[in-house]
């Protein structure tokens, strides 16, 4: 029986750093200080488990019904906020590029053929690389003390306190969900000019209004929201588009 059968799906392409268990990734810090988000985490009509942005408590359907249920942990009803923040961050982890479709592997976990849409392309010679891409991590305030105590203790390969965003560090993660631990470990430093990277904005995302929440709360799913706020960009472009034909 395997030990650990890693996942060796492709990387998506997200801008948020995904970290999965027992797959290390290496990542550089690029922002002085994180900002905080708050969110509420619950599980929608189709049983998908979601975290939303709060909107404010005054307009928030989710704080204005923990208000009136007392803040009662115990009730069924209450959804506690939880304060989540983000950095923007380079990602150093190691992987493989496919040469021909451009797939990404993490070097750890990579195939020995490209897997994505049936590509089939020998990866076992694939030097690995940096992937050396921004990404935003979003994290709670655990992984966050761990960073700020970093900055008060000597670098394990220079002997001296070193800036933050001087040096890689490797993230390693145990546990799934509710239960993942995530462990900050220094890298040597390196003279990656983190300023030549262009940041993303940390306010990024679906922000929902209040009516979108509360058809949530009700039992609506997510993904139709999605999709209804899809289909009325796509309409608002197609609008937009027939003004400015002259008949």
């Amino acid at each position: 029986m395997t030990f650990f059968k890693p996942d060796t799906r492709p990387a998506t392409g997200s801008k948020y750093l995904k970290i999965i268990s027992g797959i290390p990734s290496v990542i550089q810090i690029m922002d002085e200080k994180p900002i905080a988000v708050m969110k509420h985490w619950f599980t929608d009509g189709s049983g998908r488990r979601i975290g939303i942005r709060c909107p404010g408590p005054e307009v928030c359907p989710v704080c204005i019904r923990n208000r009136q249920i007392n803040f009662n942990r115990d009730h069924p009803d209450f959804i506690s906020p939880q304060k989540r923040y983000r950095v923007n961050v380079l990602e150093l982890t190691p992987v493989k590029r496919c040469g021909e479709c451009g797939a990404v592997y993490s070097a750890t976990a990579a195939p020995q053929h490209c897997s994505a849409d049936g590509c089939g392309t020998d990866l076992s010679e694939v030097v690995k690389e940096p992937l050396k891409e921004v990404k935003i991590l979003e994290r709670g305030p655990s992984l966050m003390d761990q960073f700020a105590a970093l900055e008060k203790i000597d670098h394990p390969f220079t002997g001296k306190q070193e800036a933050l965003q001087s040096y890689p560090i490797m993230l390693v993660a145990t546990g799934k969900g509710k239960n993942m631990v995530i462990t900050a470990i220094p890298q040597v430093p390196s003279d990656e000019d983190i300023d030549a990277y262009e940041k993303l904005d940390l306010n990024t995302g679906l922000i929902l209004t209040s009516e979108e929440i509360q058809f949530l709360l009700e039992g609506g799913v997510y993904k139709d929201i999605v999709a209804a706020r899809r289909a009325e960009t796509e309409t608002k472009g197609v609008e937009e588009t027939s003004k400015e034909i002259p008949f």
